[in-house]
């Protein structure tokens, strides 16, 4: 059963409570912590994006595109749709001898609220570009080129690059396929439901693929690296999961995903988490972490320090007063209870 891990305070009262699980694994996916149901079974949202892009790695496409590192990251990311976001997806478009019209996403904004502020002001139209998921759809059509695949319909789940996909997130978790539940994500490509504690060990993997056959293995350690070296282009700058990355100077690389998904690991460590707000809470949902972080020892006092906007919120009246706080309430228990 899941455990409250927020509350929301107005005054002297907790107003709201918030709930979540969350499994947190060392090395062969030992348990070593959790919270709630370390084995709540739930979609990767986003938090596949790395995972999916190692695809991309294995088979050629990127070495064969001149993909950079940069745009490496971006194919990993949740961008929020900024200018340098754009660059990179176009530079990328360009190498596959496309366009933006072949992406079969929908058109957004931003991911951010100032910039998607911004766009309605200055009537910005949407675009596909902008989509947050856009940088994972560029690495399906860059395998669907490289792999020479019709890509008129690359999101349908019986599509090549789909199963392709499919098969390496399962590989990651250590899962047979027929274990993963597939639904189709807010982008509209398939989206991979396993319990966190599986979650937590494709992300293990990931960030420490010794035990991974070679080419895989070098993938996942472009892909760290990539993540590591250019976290902006993971998500934005501002942002949690591009801050982590930046503050610890790529030594924890972590990835959101919507309704309350995240995932962190320790490159080159013996730790992993995997995530879930019960409720989806995106707003929470770092506050979770940084508390998960803290309390695991993760982070140096400097690295607690610059993060610590991440660490609770104030909650605010509309005349901008303070009434109150968002904070974490849990404790860790050990894996083995």
């Amino acid at each position: 059963m899941s455990e409250i891990v927020i509350e929301v305070r107005r005054g002297p009262l907790a107003e709201n409570l918030l709930r979540g699980n969350a499994a947190v694994v060392g090395a062969e996916g030992k348990l070593l912590y959790r919270i709630g149901d370390p084995d709540y079974f739930t979609y990767m949202r986003s938090t596949a994006k790395p995972l999916q892009a190692s695809a991309a790695v294995e088979c050629g496409a990127i070495d064969h595109f001149k993909i950079t590192e940069a745009e490496l990251a971006v194919m990993c990311g949740s961008h929020i749709g900024d200018q340098y976001h754009i660059d990179a997806l176009e530079s990328i478009l360009a190498k596959l001898g496309l366009s933006e019209s072949d992406y079969t996403l929908g058109e957004d904004l931003s991911f951010s609220e100032e910039l998607r502020r911004q766009r309605l002001v200055a009537n910005v139209p949407p675009r596909k570009i902008y989509n947050n998921c856009s940088g994972k759809h560029a690495c399906m059509l860059a395998i669907c080129r490289y792999m020479d695949w019709e890509y008129g319909a690359y999101q349908l789940p019986e599509h090549p690059v789909q199963l392709l996909i499919r098969k390496t997130v399962a590989k990651y978790a250590e899962l047979a396929e027929d274990k993963l539940t597939i639904g189709v994500d807010g982008c509209g490509v398939p989206v991979f439901a396993m319990p966190l504690s599986r979650m937590a060990l494709a992300y293990h993997n990931l960030a420490n693929p010794v035990n991974l056959p070679v080419g895989r293995a070098l993938a996942a350690t472009r892909i760290t690296a990539a993540m590591a070296a250019y976290p902006q282009m993971v998500a934005g700058y501002g942002c949690f999961c591009t801050e982590l990355m930046q503050v610890t100077k790529g030594r924890i690389i972590g990835k959101l995903g919507s309704d309350g998904v995240y995932c962190a690991a320790v490159v080159d460590g013996d730790i992993a988490i995997a995530l879930k707000m019960e409720d989806g809470n995106m707003t929470a949902m770092p506050i979770v972490m940084m508390r998960i972080l803290n309390d695991l020892d993760l982070l140096s006092n400097s690295e607690k320090e610059q993060l610590a906007k991440f660490s609770a919120y104030d909650n605010y009246n509309c005349q901008g007063d303070k009434v109150g706080e968002i904070r974490a309430v849990f404790e860790l228990s050990r894996g083995d209870i």
